[in-house]
């Protein structure tokens, strides 16, 4: 039964996210990356700055399997759906044993967030399986085996091709993770993580036209959208509202399971409690 829980979650995940997949280009953003599966031009929102360059590409290997832009963009979703809740699980277990491995994967099927994201033609569901991933290699590293710290590297670099928000976001873990390197361990990991950076964002620029025309559309959307709706410029009681819809979206996503944590009394050791 150990071995095949992370095999009946993920046919769980396959099974529901299929039955309920979108048909349909679901908002504004899925136009645009399903125009980006034919030209990829960032400022003209094909897709919207910074381009999720990477997802762009996977999505088009998906479209000439396909044939069709919604089917290939929620094809990847479903896909990354279930690889996510093996991850998810892999990573609880190995964090905190099979029980919460289980009890994680089951908040990961059954939560409406995650089922939506998983059945609609957007990035979201991606980052959430390649955030797991990171997480995972990234405990390895924590635990002392400094030898996946290179492969976190790579992973982290990746994942910032379909969703640049993860560098943001999973690079304080990341630098976390290093605490049991070496000096030269680390150097070579930072050296990786470049690497991997590149290998993507030097194409993406030249497809998008060069750097002026990129860094035109990125500011040009940077001062429409979040320039002006951020803590510092937006009015207090804008600022508060943000902070209980945050909230709500982490009520949306875990359930009546998000309550637990105001009651939780583990005995878990200041190091695993810390990552």
């Amino acid at each position: 039964m150990k071995s095949s829980d992370a095999l009946w979650l993920g046919a769980g995940v396959a099974l529901t996210r299929f039955v309920f997949r979108s048909h349909y280009l679901y908002d504004v953003d899925s136009v645009n990356f399903a125009l980006a599966l034919e030209a990829f031009d960032p400022e003209t929102h094909q897709p919207h700055p910074p381009g999720y360059f990477l997802y762009v590409c996977a999505g088009r290997l998906m479209y000439r399997l396909l044939g069709d832009a919604n089917s290939a963009l929620v094809g990847l979703s479903i896909v990354a759906s279930c690889a996510a809740v093996v991850l998810i699980y892999t990573l609880a277990r190995a964090w905190f044993g099979r029980r919460a491995a289980v009890a994680a994967g089951l908040i990961f099927l059954f939560s409406p967030l995650a089922w939506f994201h998983g059945t609609v033609a957007l990035t979201y569901i991606i980052e959430a399986s390649f955030s797991a991933l990171v997480g995972y290699l990234c405990w390895q590293s924590y635990s002392g085996r400094t030898s996946f710290l290179p492969l976190g590297a790579a992973v982290l670099g990746i994942a910032a091709g379909f969703r640049p928000s993860s560098l943001l976001m999973l690079g304080p873990l990341w630098l976390l993770s290093m605490r049991p390197a070496s000096r030269q361990q680390r150097l070579g990991a930072l050296a990786v993580l470049g690497l991997c950076v590149g290998v993507w964002f030097v194409p993406m620029i030249l497809a998008s036209g060069g750097p002026a025309r990129y860094l035109s559309s990125l500011c040009g959307l940077w001062s429409l959208v979040p320039g002006r709706q951020n803590a510092v410029t937006s009015a207090v009681l804008m600022s508060v509202a943000r902070f209980w819809t945050v909230l709500g979206i982490l009520g949306l996503c875990f359930g009546a399971a998000s309550v637990l944590a105001l009651g939780a009394r583990g005995r878990t050791d200041p190091a695993r409690r810390l990552f």
